[in-house]
């Protein structure tokens, strides 16, 4: 096959048109009489592209049959063009580095010139247009590794697999799935190992500075997330490292569920164990929709809204359940956010969660009376599942809160009690503090200038039982006013709350802010109501047997002492002349 030279002047050195004395000297055959070195075969004629060696060293005769000098050579004689390059007296080269200027007026890339590098056996390292450029590829010299083209330029930048050509223009080709590693600047070009950070174009065309880490065999990591000196990182797709949220696709957020969900510091690290004060990812929330309405909106995300997330050992968001952490309770909802005020679980799992200012006092007395309507945010969970109270500092608490709290409503600021061992609001009479709680909300008056509430309570033989409500009246279980009377008409067990929601026991002529008067028993029910003070007189009257005046006033009897008469109303003739009443004592028993 007939050799075709290439032949390419370096930058930093001219042809050399001779050689002197002091050069190399050559055997039998070379010749410079006309002033360039030649060799001359037996006939004297010059030999042309073919390698002659001297004294151990190897030297190129061009085309023309002159020696070549600093230059690179392109030999193919065989099927595979190979590469060298002879220096200024003309010796091909080992075991070096050669700068060789760029020779093709179409390529647009940023190196000023090339770099070649030349083996022991003087050949240039290539790789073949036909091969990938896998890590077998790769050549290492002095410890570090490199890739080279088909010429046998070095390549730099972003390098393809497949592609081994320089794409310097390109500013989305480092996006690329092909793209496998990183080579430094044109002037040094050994393949990146470790981290590296690098300014970008992004799919958006923004420019960004990302961190990337290569592998020890200079491989780009992409869509995984691994471990390095014992901390996890997370690599997109393209193999920029992910910061702040990232799903278990190492992608957006918004790609995963708040299981799949993990969170990554500013320098990549992922968080275990540890609380995460920041925005939702974009999108995430309004993704992840359990209920797919689609009306759901991240407001948080919109307002640039920090929120509090957990994450776990396995650095997996908390979602959707009640967790102790550091010792305190704190409640999570589907999407992970740290919930305040009021929260529903069962059996730790969260079901629900209400802000103080969605609700009233009333709200809580419906839902205690079984009386909520489609307006009351409490309707269809209050009962249904436990009820707590998480702070209302999200910013700085957030924590399960027992035993008294004072918390404002949509109307007002109340007392609430919750268990002190589980945090759970408890709804009726409750032993330990001696009070009624309607699921949480200490029940007294409301209005300043009452001194007392009537309460429907279920009796236990003659005490009040425990842990809730006697059947509600007109859909009430706490009684204002005139609703008291009503209630002891109708043979509700009633008795009074005061001012601290402490139940009245062993009182009689107790006068309420609207003059009316009750006997109250040792155990707290109301024995009897009057409407006026003289009818209450002449009830004393009568159990004293000062009177049998019949047309004496009218009261009201509770339903333990009623049983004698029809509609709890009994008159003085009757009182004087039942065998069967024994108000007459209990009365006696209240002074």
């Amino acid at each position: 096959m007939k050799k075709q030279t290439k032949v390419l002047v370096t930058l930093s050195a001219a042809a050399l048109l001779a050689v002197g004395a002091s050069a190399v000297s050559f055997a039998e055959g070379w010749d410079n009489s006309t002033g360039v070195w030649q060799y001359l075969d037996k006939d004297g004629e010059a030999v042309t592209d073919e390698w002659k060696s001297s004294n151990g060293q190897w030297f190129w005769l061009d085309d023309e049959g002159v020696m070549a000098t600093d230059s690179v050579i392109e030999d193919d004689s065989e099927s595979k063009a190979k590469y060298y390059y002879v220096d200024a007296n003309g010796a091909r080269v080992t075991n070096t580095w050669k700068a060789v200027a760029k020779d093709d007026d179409d390529d647009d890339s940023d190196a000023e010139y090339y770099w070649m590098y030349f083996g022991s056996d003087g050949k240039a390292y290539t790789t073949s247009e036909d091969d990938d450029l896998t890590k077998s590829k790769l050549k290492t010299i002095n410890g570090l590794k490199y890739a080279f083209d088909s010429k046998g330029h070095m390549l730099y930048g972003w390098i393809s697999k497949s592609d081994k050509t320089q794409h310097d223009s390109e500013d989305d080709f480092w996006r690329n799935d092909d793209v496998a590693y990183y080579a430094n600047g044109w002037n040094d070009g050994h393949i990146q190992t470790g981290w590296k950070q690098l300014d970008v174009m992004n799919a958006e065309d923004e420019e960004k500075t990302y961190w990337f880490y290569f592998g020890n065999d200079g491989v780009k990591q992409k869509n995984k997330q691994k471990k390095i000196n014992g901390v996890k990182y997370s690599f997109a797709a393209d193999g920029h490292m992910l910061d702040e949220w990232v799903s278990k696709t190492n992608s957006d957020a918004k790609d995963g569920t708040a299981g799949q969900l993990s969170y990554f510091n500013g320098d990549g690290a992922q968080r275990k164990n540890k609380w995460i004060y920041a925005v939702p990812a974009e999108d995430y929330i309004l993704k992840n929709d359990v209920a797919g309405t689609g009306d759901v909106v991240n407001d948080d995300y919109n307002d640039d809204e920090n929120r509090w997330f957990y994450v776990n050992a396995s650095g997996k968001v908390v979602a959707g359940q009640i967790k102790k952490i550091n010792g305190k309770k704190y409640a999570f909802d589907k999407f992970g956010r740290m919930k305040k005020n009021f929260v529903f679980a069962s059996d730790n799992v969260y079901k629900g969660n209400v802000k103080n200012d969605k609700v009233t006092r009333e709200d809580f007395l419906d839902v205690a009376a079984s009386a909520a309507d489609s307006d009351n945010e409490l309707d269809g969970k209050a009962g249904v599942y436990d009820l707590y109270y998480m702070s209302d500092d999200e910013k700085n608490d957030g924590s399960l809160k027992k035993g008294y709290q004072t918390i404002t409503l949509d109307d007002d600021t109340y007392q609430f009690y919750f268990n002190t061992s589980s945090g759970k609001a408890e709804n009726g009479y409750i032993d330990k503090i001696k009070k009624f709680v309607a699921y949480g909300l200490v029940v007294k008056p409301a209005d300043a200038d009452a001194n007392y509430v009537g309460v429907v309570a279920d009796v236990d033989g003659t005490s009040i039982k425990k842990n809730g409500f006697g059947t509600a009246y007109n859909q009430k279980v706490v009684l204002n006013g005139s609703e008291i009377k009503d209630a002891i008409k109708a043979g509700s067990y009633v008795v009074l709350v005061n001012k601290q929601g402490t139940v009245v026991k062993n009182k009689s002529k107790l006068k309420d802010e609207n003059d009316h008067y009750y006997i109250v028993n040792k155990n707290g029910f109301v024995l009897a109501y009057f409407d006026s003070e003289d009818d209450y007189d002449d009830f004393v009257k009568a159990l004293k047997g000062q009177t049998t005046d019949s047309s004496k006033s009218n009261y009201y009897t509770g339903r333990t002492y009623r049983n004698y008469a029809s509609n709890g109303k009994v008159t003085v003739g009757e009182l004087a002349g039942s065998s069967e009443l024994n108000l007459a004592d209990a009365y006696q028993d209240s002074l």
